[in-house]
């Protein structure tokens, strides 16, 4: 029987705060994971699932506001002496060439002058570098740049290679070329590093390079489900086992951005109550525009339509393009039956309507939404039939304590600005109702209309 060997890293109970004392927003949640020998771990997950700062918490960039950073079974008191780090945009230093670029991983090690040079002879052959020695960052493309970072990354010889994002800031052919290049090199157990934990947004990506996936949820950012990837290298995308593979794990990631289970605490006050878990409950605005919105409900299909065929006929990033859907969720003008999107009866509506009919729709879903009639109803309530932006953060961060409150105003009041609920100057942080209305009605007959 083989005994099972200590992670290199382990992460114990983490959570993770932001802010200042009177407005910390909480970004992760018990994130209990662990990083084996020859694991390669992909970290997958939307905007707000804290990946990142997971990585971060990793590498020891950055402290934990709880829980505990295990390093080979001990605390692991700063940062991780053996990890190295490559970053998606680059962070070359442009006045040394290539060659001092990659040295710099070596700038403290023992190895001799001669040691150092068969290092480097070493790593620029497996990243394809030779010959750009002698070159500046700023002669090479921004494939090349990365590989620079690789290079310098792989020369430590770290136990763990951790990669953000690496490929975003790339062209798509270059994307992929790099893909395979990272594939190969995880493979080979001789150059180094014991494994590889990388941050994708790419649930293809994800799929191709790792051995376990981590699929987040948002908000705050924790563990939904860690996926195990069997399938053998060099992987096949166009196999049905690879694409069985990824549409599990979009189906994984499609449940926890536009379905999220309720906490526990939601269900005893549901229990108490006799309520549905999510009733009455104020939602937060995703962070996207109202312009995407439209977009995304112009684009729609008559019939319904696959999620995930749906982002890749909009080449869109499938996490970025969830937080658009549950935004047009919030707003009721699609619904998601299981891993489809169709338009609501109001949705339809909307498509169907003309730029005066489709703001007077919006206007009133707007309303139905707890948090606008909120402000609504602040606004009208006081003597200047105004308040301050000051006064709406304070009650955007007593109701959405794990929001950023400034990120949630300013979502809030592009959305209503596209429906003329509320304007806002900038000038002097004022939020008020529109004095005119695209629909002929004084603004406070409207909210009266509304229910206000």
């Amino acid at each position: 029987m083989t005994t099972p060997t200590e992670p290199i890293v382990e992460l114990i109970g983490i959570e993770m705060r932001f802010g200042e004392d009177d407005e910390k927003m909480k970004v992760l949640e018990d994130i209990n994971l662990s990083v084996q020998e020859n694991d390669v771990m992909a970290l997958l997950g939307p905007s707000g699932s804290g990946k990142s700062t997971i990585m971060r918490i990793l590498t020891g960039l950055i402290k934990p506001s709880s829980g505990l950073v295990k390093y080979k079974g001990k605390p692991m008191p700063s940062v991780n002496p053996g990890v190295a780090m490559v970053f998606q945009n680059f962070a070359l230093f442009p006045w040394l060439t290539v060659r001092e670029n990659i040295l710099l991983g070596l700038e403290n090690s023992a190895y001799t002058q001669e040691e150092k040079e068969g290092h480097f002879q070493k790593i620029i052959e497996m990243v394809g570098l030779d010959g750009y020695g002698d070159v500046l960052p700023k002669e090479l493309s921004g494939g090349m740049k990365q590989r620079v970072g690789i290079a310098r990354a792989l020369i430590m010889e770290p136990e763990i290679l951790c990669m953000d994002e690496p490929f975003s800031a790339l062209d798509v052919l270059t994307g992929e070329t790099l893909r395979n290049e990272i594939g190969r090199i995880a493979m080979d157990t001789t150059l180094g590093f014991k494994s590889l934990v990388i941050v994708t947004h790419n649930i293809a990506e994800a799929v191709y390079l790792a051995r376990n996936i981590v699929v987040l949820a948002a908000h705050p950012g924790r563990v939904q489900k860690i996926v195990p990837n069997p399938l053998p290298y060099p992987r096949d995308v166009s196999s049905p086992a690879f694409q069985q593979l990824v549409a599990q794990i979009h189906a994984i990631l499609t449940n926890s951005v536009l379905h999220d289970e309720p906490s526990a605490v939601e269900e005893e006050v549901a229990a108490a109550t006799d309520a549905s878990p999510l009733e009455d409950a104020y939602e937060p605005i995703p962070n996207v525009t109202m312009g995407e919105v439209m977009g995304l409900v112009q684009m729609i299909k008559p019939e319904p339509e696959n999620l995930f065929a749906l982002a890749t006929r909009l080449k869109k990033d499938f996490s970025t393009f969830l937080s658009v859907v549950k935004a047009a969720e919030l707003v009721d003008l699609v619904e998601t039956p299981g891993q489809t999107i169709r338009l609501t009866a109001s949705g339809i509506a909307f498509a169907k309507a003309d730029l005066k009919g489709r703001k007077k729709l919006v206007y009133d879903l707007l309303l139905s939404l707890k948090i606008f009639k909120h402000l609504a109803d602040r606004i009208e309530q006081s003597e200047t039939k105004e308040i301050m932006e000051e006064e709406a953060l304070h009650d955007l961060a007593q109701i959405f304590p794990n929001e950023r409150a400034k990120t949630l105003f300013k979502n809030l009041v592009n959305w209503a600005r596209y429906a003329e609920l509320f304007s806002y100057d900038p000038r002097t942080s004022i939020l008020k109702k529109f004095e005119k209305t695209y629909l002929g009605k004084p603004p406070a007959s409207r909210l009266k209309d509304a229910g206000a």
